[in-house]
């Protein structure tokens, strides 16, 4: 039935081939923009939700510095800085010349107050963790900024440049879950549910006025109903495309083009270390050589993204191939179970957001699984019960999901994450590298947290998620790349 289903699609969408690119029509606005998630909101310093920063982060809201699409750090509100010799002060002198989307002005007060408040626990920022070394934050004069820290933080202006770390104003940020207010180069105009949300370029923006003048970012989870509005010629911008099974009929039009890319979501069978059966490194072990992860790529119809064997991206230049580390094995995952003592007569439940690659990669994770010994419950939820049950509450036996932010290892040195995974000696290695200023020897230390990482079996660690954006052929300055979850709107042109 699927695949008949596949062939009518293919052939639907081969009639399209007729609807050919008419340039007036492609650029009439709003760009329309598909995501697959409905944020839970629209504050980016309040949530872990990757959808939010896909949306906002750049265009609505900005941070100090910023991530470009090569991965390296820029100025963004912040034109400069410079670090002490012994790393424990950062001075930022910040832009003169920007105002928020609701009028007010943007200065040194504001800055503070808002990495002041990002440190604040009451305020559950997703990322404070990041920013702990910071002791004191202290306006100089209107326009520049002294962060003094309790111990060297090599990557300060890095974290500076994520989403959780953008700047608000005291103003707004009780209402900037439905209505967001920023300095970027769109303001928000509206958000319905079902609807999506429209975006505008902010005519007092401190930098060029973008091309593109307005925005909608709509939401459609159900594959097949995604897939049409794509044979209809009716989105603009898709920007992970990864997974979907039109992609040949697609390839064959002359209004889409495909772009083939990488993120930085390292794809992970994750486990509940606090769950007794997790706790045995036997059965870490056997869970990654039970799972085969070539045959898993094959939900990917024309790409081939690449193996991983630690929590660190490929991209990196501190990245260690440990991607055969457990070959598929299930003989020796059937051993590793008995020396454990496994029966097997448990169930584990297997919990799955409603993304593309989880959805279809629990499938093959969940037969592999099964081949030796696991009885497994597929449990298929919402986001925003993922973000409830797993994230939060940390009820859950295991879970397959991308963790997008980049450079984002450092999750294993907490003990308050959703892992429940508890090492000193990951702990006192992190330490280090944060407090390492030179990078020859930082990297040479992540190489040493990657290997710990695999050694431990912590999770099964699967692929580095693709990027692979599919947009109307004569819309230019898409990112090939994701080093970031953003679409950056002011990048974009019609050509």
């Amino acid at each position: 039935m699927g695949d008949a289903f596949s062939r009518r699609l293919a052939v639907v969408l081969l009639a399209s081939l007729s609807f050919l690119a008419i340039p007036g029509l492609a650029s009439q606005t709003p760009l329309r923009v598909e995501l697959q998630l409905e944020p839970p909101h629209l504050d980016p310093t309040l949530t872990a939700a990757s959808t939010v920063a896909e949306a906002l982060h750049l265009n609505v809201f900005q941070g100090l510095t910023r991530i470009d699409r090569h991965g390296e750090v820029q100025a963004a509100l912040a034109t400069r800085w410079e670090v002490s010799e012994d790393g424990l002060v950062y001075r930022f002198a910040l832009r003169s010349d920007v105002r928020f989307h609701h009028g007010k002005t943007f200065d040194s007060a504001v800055a503070a107050y808002s990495l002041r408040r990002l440190l604040e626990v009451e305020n559950a920022n997703p990322q404070r963790h990041l920013f702990q070394a910071i002791r004191h934050v202290e306006e100089v004069g209107t326009h520049e900024l002294r962060i003094e820290l309790a111990q060297p933080d090599a990557l300060l202006p890095f974290r500076l440049a994520l989403s959780a770390a953008v700047i608000v104003h005291p103003d707004t940020v009780h209402t900037n879950r439905s209505h967001p207010v920023g300095t970027g180069p769109y303001r928000f105009v509206g958000w319905e549910r079902n609807e999506g949300i429209r975006l505008r370029a902010f005519e007092a923006y401190w930098g060029e006025p973008p091309a593109i003048r307005e925005a909608l970012f709509t939401f459609t989870p159900n594959r097949v109903e995604l897939e049409n509005l794509l044979s209809e010629g009716a989105i603009d911008l898709y920007p992970d495309a990864s997974s979907l099974t039109a992609h040949m009929p697609l390839m064959q039009r002359a209004d889409y083009v495909i772009q083939d890319g990488l993120s930085e979501g390292e794809v992970l069978l994750a486990m509940n270390h606090g769950r007794t059966l997790f706790q045995d490194l036997r059965v870490r072990r056997a869970l990654s050589h039970a799972i085969d992860r070539e045959a898993l790529l094959t939900i990917y119809p024309s790409i081939d993204p690449p193996l991983i064997g630690s929590h660190f991206s490929p991209r990196h230049p501190a990245y260690v191939d440990l991607s055969q580390r457990y070959p598929y094995d299930p003989e020796r995952a059937r051993k590793l179970l008995a020396e454990a003592g496994f029966s097997g007569e448990t169930p584990i439940a297997l919990t799955v957001p409603p993304t593309q690659y989880a959805e279809r990669s629990s499938l093959y994770i969940a037969s592999d699984l099964e081949a030796v010994g696991f009885e497994v419950e597929l449990q298929r939820v919402s986001w925003g019960e993922w973000l409830r049950q797993v994230f939060t509450e940390r009820d859950y036996d295991m879970t397959v999901i991308a963790h997008v932010e980049p450079m984002d290892i450092d999750i294993y040195a907490r003990d308050d994450y959703y892992f429940n995974y508890h090492s000193e000696t990951f702990r006192e290695l992190w330490s280090r590298i944060e407090a390492q200023q030179d990078p020859a020897e930082r990297h040479r230390l992540l190489a040493e947290a990657q290997r710990h990482l695999a050694e431990e079996a912590v999770h099964v660690f699967l692929f580095l998620k693709p990027q692979q954006a599919i947009r109307k052929s004569n819309l230019q300055g898409v990112w090939d790349d994701a080093p970031i979850p953003a679409v950056v709107l002011e990048e974009l042109y019609w050509e």
